[in-house]
């Protein structure tokens, strides 16, 4: 009986149920879209999918140290509030339906029908709607990812694909539990109103006209007829205020927290990565040496790209020298410093260490952590005091003095290879040593998977006893590569062989900057994406109940209102509702960025936020008086037609 109603109803009033079949299903595709497309594009997190069972992609440890963990925390966070926003257009779009079946209600109640029945009949109903937007909704989704990655893929961009279940299911039962709590709410409370006040839909039967405005709407009611009247509206209409208010503010907080969150990743990762690598370096060793440490660099950009040990052996007595045989090149003005290193992939082992938790309560206590995890992984043996970059640097880097049994590690080891790094310690098997880490690096050298120690405590214990080394990094003055690489060139011949050479490090600190750009690409979409929803949503607002409106405009028109008054009156209407969305989505976006952006994050100055919403605010003013366009049309054609006769 109940199914059988729903189904008439959903066919009998078409008109009505098959544009919100259409909007669900335009949410629920957005959604969709967005859910394979930040899995799959946006930050490269199927990788870890491809490493299992794919054999085809060579780096395992590509993109999976510090970067990628904040990324992914970003990303998470947008995808929580694409789902969360989905979520609410869901809901709210069933309530409103539900809303505008008040009528429909009062005369069924009217006829006797019972409450529980009523209920029954339309949230049945209801979930019929939702059922074939979300089927709807999954396939158009799916159909337009399937779209944007054949356009990415003959521009030349790898795009991967993954099954998802996790996202679409929370998404899914959510909706469910969210239209029988929510929805259901407002249907139950319909029924327990009065037949006669069941016939009012958005405007209370209890409003009264001549009630006195608040102080911030008796000011504003001051600045003219037209602000009146568009206040008047507003507050008489509350409750869809209230919807769009938390539909616009969802929108904005995500084009915020995706614009400013897409300034702050970026800038810090580049400057990350500079501190990494840094500018105008050049390395001097074997070609064999220069051509694996330049692709090590590679790795962090480039998943195609992988080093070990069966590639190269750094310890090759033809690879090993030392600093005397060059040492005219102190003698280069336009070299500021000089960084003598030894490199080795060894075999290396995670030693287990004592945690303090403190538990819940005040209750904890130490606890043993540590997977004993092995690897082969390479090792750098540096001078601290003469090691030209500038590590962003958790905890700290050891000193000479120390150097006997710390050693530091990059951020990709830290978190794949710990527990809990400060509290562990590694032993190097080749060495027959264990380190303690006193200090945790984002690096860029081997994907953040490389370990520095003491260049002395290395030489010792592979009996070097002549010092050898096997590549030397310079810091050179800016565009003065050119100047001096003729004398590098004939310095490295004349005392190390032709096998030896020199390279500008420069293209692959660029590459990998250029990288971390493309990254950019994904959040870029989305706001672009989420501005058009924005968009939509403003056109909808100032659309919504206007034939209900016809009756006001109609009476207006009659007493000598012109057609530019009524334009003005609904272009204030949709402006209350878009500077408090803006303010809510400012407040709340900062607050977010603040607490799911790491400490070390490079935040851009005050300003930046504020004319990031003065923009969008300019653009939704633009939009705004460009939407009224066809909505004025539609006024022009108002007759008594469209009065409502119940």
């Amino acid at each position: 009986m109940s199914l059988d109603f729903a189904l008439k109803d959903f066919i009998r009033k078409k008109s009505q149920t098959y544009p919100y079949v259409l909007t669900i299903t335009l949410v629920i595709a957005l959604a969709i879209f967005m859910i394979y497309f930040s899995t799959s594009l946006g930050l490269n997190l199927l990788f870890q999918y491809l490493t299992e069972g794919e054999k085809d992609i060579d780096n395992e440890y590509y993109f999976s140290g510090a970067i990628n963990s904040i990324y992914s925390q970003f990303n998470t966070l947008i995808l929580g509030l694409i789902l969360f926003l989905a979520f609410a257009l869901v809901v709210i779009i069933s309530t409103t339906l539900i809303t505008n079946k008040k009528r429909d209600i009062a005369i069924m109640k009217a006829l006797g029908t019972l409450p529980g029945r009523l209920y029954s009949f339309y949230l049945l109903e209801v979930y019929i709607i939702f059922f074939i937007g979300f089927a709807l909704g999954f396939i158009f989704g799916l159909i337009a990812f399937g779209i944007f990655s054949l356009i990415m893929i003959l521009l030349g961009m790898k795009v991967l694909f993954h099954i998802d279940l996790y996202y679409t299911l929370i998404l899914f039962s959510s909706c469910v539990i969210g239209i029988f709590v929510i929805s259901g709410f407002s249907l139950r409370k319909i029924g327990h109103q009065q037949i006669t006040k069941s016939f009012s839909k958005d405007i209370p039967y209890v409003y009264n006209a001549s009630k006195k405005m608040t102080i911030i709407p008796r000011w504003l009611s001051k600045l003219g007829f037209n602000f009146k009247i568009a206040i008047t509206n507003t507050i008489r209409r509350k409750k869809e205020f209230i919807r769009f208010l938390f539909i616009f503010s969802l929108i904005f907080l995500l084009i915020f927290t995706l614009g400013l969150g897409t300034i702050v990743l970026n800038s810090s990762s580049q400057e990350w990565i500079k501190k990494s690598q840094d500018e105008n370096i050049v390395i001097i060793g074997h070609e064999d040496v220069i051509d694996s440490y330049a692709n090590m660099y590679k790795m962090f950009s480039d998943p195609e790209i992988s080093i070990d040990e069966d590639d190269i052996d750094f310890t090759d007595p033809r690879y090993l020298f030392n600093i005397t045989l060059i040492s005219e090149i102190y003698g280069i003005d336009e070299i500021k410093e000089i960084d003598q290193r030894l490199i080795k992939f060894c075999d290396v082992r995670e030693i287990d260490g004592y945690y303090y938790s403190s538990g819940e309560e005040g209750r904890g206590g130490y606890e043993i952590v540590g997977q004993g995890r092995k690897g082969n992984y390479p090792i750098v043996g540096v001078n601290p005091d003469d090691i030209i970059q500038d590590f962003e640097i958790e905890g700290r880097f050891f000193d000479n003095d120390d150097s006997y049994d710390n050693m530091t590690i990059g951020d990709g080891l830290a978190y794949n290879f710990f527990d809990y790094p400060f509290d562990q310690s590694l032993r190097i098997e080749d060495l027959g040593r264990k380190f303690h880490i006193s200090g945790v690096i984002i690096d860029s050298f081997f994907a953040g998977y490389a370990g520095y120690i003491g260049l002395d405590i290395f030489q010792e214990d592979l009996n070097f006893t002549n010092n050898e080394i096997n590549f030397i990094l310079l810091k050179i003055k800016s565009n003065s590569y050119d100047d001096i690489i003729e004398e590098l060139e004939k310095i490295i011949e004349n005392n190390l062989g032709n096998d030896f050479n020199s390279l500008l490090l420069d293209a692959i600190f660029e590459e990998n900057l250029t990288y971390l750009s493309t990254l950019t690409l994904y959040p870029i979409i989305l706001i672009i994406v989420m501005s058009l929803i924005s968009i939509l949503s403003l056109f909808n607002y100032q659309r919504a109940s206007l034939i209900e409106k016809a009756k006001d405009f109609l009476i207006m028109t009659a007493i000598g209102a012109k057609k530019k008054s009524l334009k003005k009156i609904l272009f204030l209407e949709a402006l209350f509702v878009i500077i408090p969305s803006l303010l809510i989505s400012l407040g709340i976006g900062m607050i977010i960025n603040s607490i799911f952006l790491i400490d070390r994050a490079y935040l851009p100055p005050l300003f930046i936020p504020f004319i990031g919403i003065s923009i969008l605010f300019g653009i939704m003013i633009i939009f705004n008086y460009l939407s009224l366009i066809p909505i004025t049309k539609r006024i022009d054609r108002f007759s008594i037609k469209d009065f409502e006769l119940y």
